[in-house]
């Protein structure tokens, strides 16, 4: 269990923070939610268990997406759930970013701009995978926005898993091995699409840029972005195809820090540890004002309602589940072998009573402010 917490940080320097800053309605949500996530302020819930009685009490959770606490179970669910379209192939991960130059027009159109983050990675790698040079096949690719790195700096970009082979007239179509297409060709594709989406986009500028507003004044700003290489990142398949959606799950569900990085929040600062990859990824340590930490914090906060989780070509919503079977069958996996059913032995979390290992637990949720208690038995 970690010593210290972002829960810690807000709650002994949360208050200075808000008296200095203007947080957005979605940052208040998120504050509010850290802040009481596991108090009395959310209220309790009472484990039962129906053979021996005995009980437990705890505070309920806030369940927020940007919670360090509150991710494990969201993430078994999801897991769960994307076994069900796992297929048994080589995977590829492909990390699409923009450069340091888009941060501010980043921040003022967060919405605007993820979306074409996503639309110009996902077309790229469709786009490529589909030209009979390199693969000649539709692919499945499932993407997940990530805003930072590190050190908690702005850093917008994008994880895509892809799968290493795809569809081509009803025929299955394998990659080689450990090859998809040329990270330098994918690079240079996803910057000129992403820029040509951008220049089309009606975009919000902070007074210092609305010069942009005008066409020529944007096309010379954003004329040494086309002369210069876009870091894009393509790593071979690692481990089995079952291991994949467990990688996946782990970059799905993270938050900006995770809380066993923190070190310690003593003197106003924040001390925590990072990953150089500038220096062969070795592990180092950095502290910062507290306030600054929550400001880098918050910075991450995403849009309300905005899926940061997305699904393209064979794995996208439309007919997801008749494609797959189709693509297994292709493969040469059955829809029920063996290889299907170990990746959905997977078990959520199941409570059992402490004191007699029975699984017949009766949940009783007390809320806050609300007159009836939501009450549930789970055998």
């Amino acid at each position: 269990m970690s010593k210290y917490t972002v829960q810690d940080i807000f709650q002994r320097y949360g208050y200075e923070y808000i008296k200095l800053n203007k947080l957005s309605k979605e940052q208040w949500k998120v504050f509010n939610a850290i802040m009481n996530c596991k108090t009395e302020n959310l209220g309790y819930h009472i484990y039962t268990c129906s053979e021996c009685g005995h009980q437990e009490i705890g505070f309920n959770s806030c369940r927020n997406r940007h919670c360090p606490m509150c991710q494990s179970y969201k993430r078994e669910q999801w897991i769960n759930k994307e076994n069900n379209y796992l297929l048994n192939c080589q995977y590829f991960h492909i990390v699409t970013t923009v450069p340091y130059e888009l941060n501010e027009i980043f921040m003022y159109n967060q919405k605007e701009c993820y979306k074409i983050l996503f639309k110009a990675t996902s077309e790229s790698i469709l786009q490529l995978s589909s030209d009979p040079k390199w693969l000649g096949a539709k692919v499945g690719i499932t993407s997940i926005l990530h805003t930072w790195g590190q050190t908690l700096e702005f850093h917008p970009h994008i994880h895509s898993i892809v799968t290493g082979g795809g569809l081509n007239n009803n025929k299955w179509v394998g990659c080689k091995k450990n090859y998809i297409f040329k990270v330098q060709v994918l690079s240079s594709l996803f910057k000129k699409k992403f820029l040509s989406m951008l220049k089309s986009s009606d975009l919000k500028l902070p007074k210092e840029l609305e010069h942009l507003k005008n066409i020529n004044e944007f096309n010379k700003f954003l004329k040494p972005l086309y002369d210069k290489t876009w870091i894009t990142y393509i790593e071979p398949p690692k481990g089995n195809p079952e291991n994949v959606i467990e990688y996946i799950g782990r970059y799905s569900f993270r938050v900006a820090i995770s809380n066993d990085r923190i070190l310690d929040i003593d003197n106003g600062n924040v001390t925590f540890e990072y990953k150089d990859y500038k220096d062969e990824g070795k592990i180092k340590q950095m502290t910062i004002n507290a306030l600054e930490f929550i400001r880098r914090f918050m910075m991450h906060v995403l849009p309300e309602h905005f899926v940061k989780i997305k699904h393209y070509g064979l794995l996208s919503n439309r007919n997801k589940k008749s494609i797959i079977k189709l693509c297994r069958i292709l493969i040469g996996q059955l829809i029920y072998s063996d290889f299907v059913s170990t990746t959905n032995k997977r078990q959520l979390y199941e409570l059992k009573c402490s004191k007699c290992g029975c699984s017949k637990i009766d949940y009783k949720f007390v809320y806050p402010n609300k007159r009836q208690n939501l009450k549930l038995s789970l055998h």
